[in-house]
């Protein structure tokens, strides 16, 4: 059944900007990837030699993500290790405990006029670490009612996060046929909101934003917020 999310509709433009600009220092590549293969520059041989004839020179180096992002997985009821309807303390401590301290916590603000738009209830909490955020509301939703988890967004990485099968941020639209076959419906772009896929992964539903390349630019799933 097609939807729309109402979800980042006051930023859909800014969604098209070109998010690959975000940080990749690390050698990441789609969100999904948890490691990757560089080449390390060739350096002069402990006898002084052609360096090209050194086998160490041309040696791979393996770099990693941070030790434990595996356990955090883009899912349609949140994280794997948080679930929608989870309490707003114990949530961020465990996603804490994964990612670090959060890099943004503006703490509880009222809920119609928040930067995240006009989300449910009377006030939302929005805590990020990095490109991941964490909205948190003391109303009710479908997922609960008083404070409680109840969305979740990805719009870059760090976090290098993905779904189960490995779609994540940068992917594009024919990953996500691939690697989720028959679970993908396709909106198109309306007026001046993206277009973006609709994906059914375990846990429910996410959606995934994409720009006129078919690159996806964030992710999200939860209860919607309006304009």
């Amino acid at each position: 059944m097609s939807r729309r999310p109402l979800a980042l509709l006051v930023t859909g433009l800014a969604l098209l900007a070109p998010l690959a600009a975000c940080s990749d220092d690390d050698g990441e590549g789609p969100a999904a990837e948890r490691t990757t293969s560089t080449t390390a520059a060739p350096a002069p041989s402990a006898g002084g030699g052609d360096p090209a004839e050194d086998p160490a020179a041309e040696e791979p180096t393996q770099t990693t993500l941070g030790e434990g992002v595996e356990e955090l997985v883009l899912r349609g009821d949140g994280l794997g290790l948080v679930t929608f309807g989870d309490d707003p303390d114990a949530a961020v401590a465990a996603v804490s405990a994964v990612l670090g301290p959060p890099t943004g916590d503006g703490g509880w603000e009222p809920a119609p006029t928040s930067a995240y738009g006009t989300c449910p209830g009377e006030q939302i909490r929005g805590v990020e670490w990095d490109h991941l955020t964490l909205l948190f509301t003391d109303g009710e939703t479908e997922h609960g009612s008083g404070p409680h988890l109840f969305a979740w967004r990805l719009s870059g990485a760090p976090p290098a996060l993905g779904t189960a099968a490995g779609f994540g941020w940068q992917a594009t639209a024919a990953d996500a046929e691939e690697l989720h076959p028959g679970a993908v419906e396709r909106v198109p772009p309306e007026g001046p909101f993206p277009g973006f896929l609709d994906i059914e992964v375990e846990g429910g539903r996410l959606t995934a934003w994409i720009d006129t390349q078919d690159v996806v630019t964030n992710l999200e799933a939860g209860a919607a917020c309006g304009e």
